[in-house]
């Protein structure tokens, strides 16, 4: 699988996604086409709940975006998914603001990579 050809530093250790899909090229791009499909949902709701003040949905979808990071190697965006999930846990989204606007970003940073890389 060739490297995407953007002008950004990777934001996926690919050393751990790959030992994660076992060195297999072939699932690895079936689990980050699987990541783009699930999580650019679970982002977009995640957004919509938090501005709705809906804590226990902040928390849920924060959760799952947060395990399926992990997995991939975007520990850092994972970390901001963490947040998210603790301020939902604890039912406060005041101040998180700032946050969520930063894991957006980095979602929609991840999400080009990763859209790069399966062309």
């Amino acid at each position: 699988m060739p490297e995407p050809d953007i002008d950004q530093q990777c934001p996926i250790d690919l050393e751990a996604a790959r030992e994660y899909a076992g060195d297999d090229e072939a699932l690895l791009r079936e689990l980050f086409a699987v990541f783009l499909d699930e999580a650019r949902g679970h982002v977009t709701a995640l957004g919509r709940a938090f501005h709705a003040g809906r804590a226990s949905e902040v928390m849920d979808l924060a959760h799952t975006v947060k395990g399926s990071l992990r997995l991939l190697g975007a520990p850092a965006t994972a970390l901001l998914a963490e947040q998210l999930e603790m301020g939902g846990r604890s039912s406060q989204l005041d101040g998180l603001g700032p946050v969520v606007e930063r894991f957006e970003k980095e979602m929609a940073r991840l999400f080009q990579w990763v859209e790069a890389r399966l062309k």
